[in-house]
């Protein structure tokens, strides 16, 4: 947007607190200023967008797809309208996310996602999640077995010729090859997290070493403490929870997840725990859609992706601003900290700038909500939809 005018109107929640009675006053789509409504000068138009609750835009560093679409098809228009569905769910920067594929289905979603980067008006893409599909086999989930690899069989090289698009990579650090994938990727830029790993806590630690700073859907994925005579080892999880340095990210859908792991997560992890919503083509649809990722197909059943066979959940269904009252009654928590863990959480995350927060400098994207938290408007830099 051009010019320069005043957003009137909700309450507005700002770095761990509500204001009231303000205005965010904004210039060439960046935030300029919040200031008492009553200190606004004459010269500056007001845009009422009505009573509700503004926030920052929200952020989804892990999201395979929605609206019946998911970037692992490789399309721009299918790509485009499971952005356009998030971008209607108040969710204004996205990681897309691609699962365990053969490396050409890889290559081919990156190169789909890459030339996605600055269209409008879609959701700012900083880059792609890559997870996998360097994964334990044991601890795979719904990602493809067939699929599956290791960072020291050479597939590392034709991946990292995207090295721009990627944003986020995930993997299991046991795995060989692992460390020097997390020194490659850090040089690069690339955020290295842990994720669907059969691993002891030294594997974790030899890759923090390197410079991993992330672990993806805590719970989900990860192997725990397991004996060895009287020795007790403990494994991914409890590394996670025991960690002061990690930023961490929960599916806080109500199904993955019950609210005792919910509460556990959030009491070790504090202000570096984010929320994702790790969507799939079926997030939006209804109870018995089916939708795919990759050469695989899932069903929707009871408001989550499961696999056919009813074994394993295949993903969320549920988009992020859903998991807001979700993740608020779980933890008991306030709503600024709420919000902060599905936009300046996953910001920090994944060091994105200018985003998460509303403050002088950084882009008016805002997400606004009515008293039942059912998204109004989105604003992406200024410009509201």
């Amino acid at each position: 947007m051009t010019g320069i005018e005043a957003v009137i109107g909700p309450d507005i929640v700002v770095d761990g607190s509500i204001l009231y009675n303000h205005a965010i006053v904004v210039e060439e789509g960046l935030v300029q200023a919040l200031v008492p409504i009553q200190d606004l000068t004459h010269d500056i138009a007001m845009r009422d967008v009505g009573p509700g609750i503004l926030t920052a835009g929200l952020i989804d560093t892990h999201t395979h797809g929605a609206g019946g679409h998911s970037f692992s098809e490789g399309d721009a228009e299918a790509s485009e309208i499971a952005l356009n569905t998030m971008l209607r769910a108040g969710i204004t920067t996205v990681l897309p996310t691609l699962s365990s594929a053969p490396i050409d289905a890889l290559t081919k979603g990156l190169e789909a996602l890459g030339e996605m980067k600055g269209k409008a008006p879609i959701p700012r893409i900083p880059g792609a999640h890559l997870e996998g599909p360097y994964f334990s086999k044991h601890q795979r989930g719904a990602q493809d077995p067939a699929a599956l690899r290791k960072p020291s069989d050479g597939s590392v090289d034709r991946l990292l010729e995207f090295s721009d698009t990627i944003r986020m990579m995930s993997f299991a650090p046991e795995l060989s090859g692992a460390v020097e994938l997390t020194r490659r990727l850090c040089s690069l830029g690339i955020i290295a997290a842990a994720g669907h790993s059969d691993g002891r806590d030294e594997d974790l630690i030899a890759c923090q070493r390197e410079g991993l700073s992330h672990v993806i859907h805590i719970f989900s994925g990860q192997s725990t403490t397991v004996r060895k005579g009287p020795w007790r080892h403990p494994g991914m999880l409890e590394a996670t929870l025991a960690s002061d340095e990690l930023t961490v990210e929960m599916i806080a859908d109500g199904k993955h997840l019950p609210t005792t792991l919910m509460k556990l997560a959030h009491r070790c992890i504090g202000e570096r725990l984010s929320i994702v919503s790790d969507s799939n083509a079926g997030a939006g649809m209804p109870d018995g859609t089916t939708y795919r990722m990759g050469e695989k197909e899932f069903l929707v059943e009871n408001g989550v992706g499961m696999t056919m066979d009813r074994s394993a959940f295949a993903g969320s269904t549920t988009l992020l601003s859903a998991m807001i009252p979700i993740a608020m009654e779980a933890l008991q928590i306030k709503l600024p900290d709420v919000i902060a863990m599905a936009t300046s959480a996953p910001a920090k995350a994944a060091r994105l700038e200018k985003v998460g927060r509303i403050t002088p400098g950084y882009h008016a994207d805002f997400a606004l909500f009515d008293n039942k938290f059912q998204v109004q408007a989105v604003a992406l830099g200024g410009v509201w939809h």
